[in-house]
């Protein structure tokens, strides 16, 4: 399964932004001006694997798309490393957007929650990535020899489903960003922590 993704970035976010990667108040207006570039060329894409119906594990792969690494890769090589550096995260802010409409589509398609992230490379041994591959036969991304993902904006990893919200990942929603998910508590859901490693995988 394949479906295209929407790239934003929330317009109350920049504060927010600023102050976690550390960049300061007169940044913003370049910043804004990347963002918007960033959000012009990226194509998001999550895919996912039709799962057996007894089946509650589920490959996913989410990625922005090539033309976030050329435009990164432009302003290295002009020697402007901190709009670089301003792309880098900016762009993890897109994917943990990308994150979460992904797991509001693989709600929508299986009626389950995602119940967290087994990353390739941590939980999941990186030679996983061939099986996982040859399941999903993703059109845009690819991995060399050392298992490194093209394009880098890239996240493999497997998921269990579950029927229980309270159990899911998603059950996070004073942290989120994801304003328009339908099952938003006052409309709210589908948190990031496991892309900054906040509480996720990374800090277990």
């Amino acid at each position: 399964m394949r479906e295209r993704l929407y790239t934003y970035i929330d317009e109350n976010a920049m504060p927010q932004i600023v102050s976690r990667y550390h960049f300061r108040k007169q940044d913003e207006d370049k910043m804004q001006v990347l963002i918007q570039r960033l959000c012009q060329i990226s194509e998001a894409v999550v895919y996912f694997a039709d799962k057996e119906q007894e089946e509650t594990r589920l490959a996913v792969l989410v990625t922005l798309g090539a033309g976030v690494d050329a435009l990164q890769e432009e302003y290295t090589a002009a020697g402007q490393l901190t709009e670089s550096y301003m792309i880098e995260c900016i762009a993890m802010e897109l994917l943990k957007n990308a994150y979460e409409q992904a797991a509001d589509r693989i709600y929508n398609y299986y009626g389950l929650w995602m119940e967290g992230f087994d990353f390739l490379g941590e939980r999941v041994p990186m030679e996983a990535m061939e099986e996982m591959f040859a399941l999903l036969k993703p059109e845009e991304i690819s991995y060399n020899q050392a298992y490194m993902l093209t394009p880098k904006k890239t996240v493999a990893f497997y998921t269990t489903l579950t029927d229980s919200r309270k159990t899911a990942y998603c059950n996070l929603c004073r942290t989120c960003s994801h304003t328009k998910c339908i099952h938003r508590k006052g409309n709210l859901t589908y948190g990031y922590q496991r892309i900054f490693g906040e509480r996720g995988t990374k800090g277990k």
